[in-house]
């Protein structure tokens, strides 16, 4: 009985983490300017026309609360944006990359335990 109580209260205080670690990231996100967020994805000269657009599309424009909700919103639907490196959506790479990293923990297990 001890031990059930204690993994609840565990379970339970991930809701305040969880929390806590999203506000966080979205604040240190709100140190750039709509601008400057934006810029990170215009690639020629002539698309710094369209920067206008893009924070009214993204809804950079917004309040910070609204902005937060659509965020957290997003995350929760799985969208995760999308991935400069790859040029694909962010949770397309993550499933891409998965059997490397599942091949590399499970390898790499064995050595952190027995090293």
């Amino acid at each position: 009985m001890e031990l059930r109580a204690y993994i609840v209260r565990r379970l339970l205080l991930i809701i305040p983490v969880l929390f806590g670690v999203t506000l966080l990231i979205f604040g240190l996100l709100q140190l750039f300017s709509p601008v400057e967020r934006v810029a990170l994805y215009v690639t020629s000269p002539r698309q710094f026309a369209s920067v206008a657009e893009m924070i009214a599309k993204y809804g950079l424009d917004q309040p910070v609360w609204v902005q937060y909700g659509r965020w957290i919103t997003e995350i929760f639907q799985g969208n995760l944006g999308w991935s400069k490196v790859v040029s694909q959506p962010v949770t397309s790479a993550m499933l891409n990359f998965l059997p490397a990293t599942l091949e590399l923990a499970i390898f790499a297990t064995p050595l952190i335990i027995f090293g």
